[in-house]
């Protein structure tokens, strides 16, 4: 009987703990302001030929003055339009107002300089990548000619992905592109690693 009375304070107990822990206290949230309530008298019976009689004028209450928000503490540098030449920017004049027109910068086609962005190589580091993508191309091809059994869809997708790579490999070489053709013949070559492990 000692263990009963035992088990039954100890339910007791633990109701009570999860009772008192279970209720949630509801956040203390400020009282809300009513909007004012507007009641305008309206006519029984509305002309089309008179004006409308104004609306009779009340009184708003004051909003209740605020503390003004700090400014933020990171604030970005403003972007400044890019500097033209009068030359190039017309102005016409409307009435009282002034009005500019922006023409674009002319497009490289136009005689601007190529300015291309290029890593500094040596012929030698140039030629020697050539050489290793040159070498990363042809273990993809015979990786692929290598392949003789039936594919599936996804295999099939594979293919053809490899094979994109190849062809956009040769022709970043063709137009003296050499970092991005050793990009692509790496992805060519690790794609059909993997198309040959399958």
């Amino acid at each position: 009987m000692n263990i009963w009375r035992q088990f039954a304070a100890w339910v007791l107990a633990l109701s009570l703990l999860l009772s008192v822990a279970c209720k949630k206290k509801k956040p203390q949230l400020p009282p809300q302001a009513q909007a004012p309530i507007v009641s305008v008298p309206l006519p029984d019976e509305i002309s089309e030929t008179a004006p409308p009689p104004p609306p009779p004028k009340q009184e708003v209450p004051a909003p209740e003055p605020q503390k003004p928000k700090p400014p933020p503490r990171h604030r970005r540098k403003p972007v400044q339009p890019p500097a033209t030449s009068p030359e190039n920017t017309p102005v016409t004049s409307t009435g009282n107002a002034t009005v500019a027109a922006a023409h674009p910068a002319p497009s490289p086609a136009e005689g601007a300089p190529d300015t291309a962005i290029a890593a500094d190589a040596s012929s030698q580091q140039v030629s020697q990548q050539k050489q290793t993508t040159a070498d990363l191309l042809a273990a993809a091809e015979k990786n692929l000619k290598s392949v003789n059994r039936a594919l599936n869809h996804d295999e099939q997708a594979m293919v053809a992905q490899i094979k994109t790579y190849i062809d956009q490999s040769r022709k970043a070489t063709s137009e003296n592109d050499f970092e991005r053709a050793y990009n692509l013949a790496t992805k060519a070559r690790l794609l059909s690693d993997a198309l040959v492990k399958k």
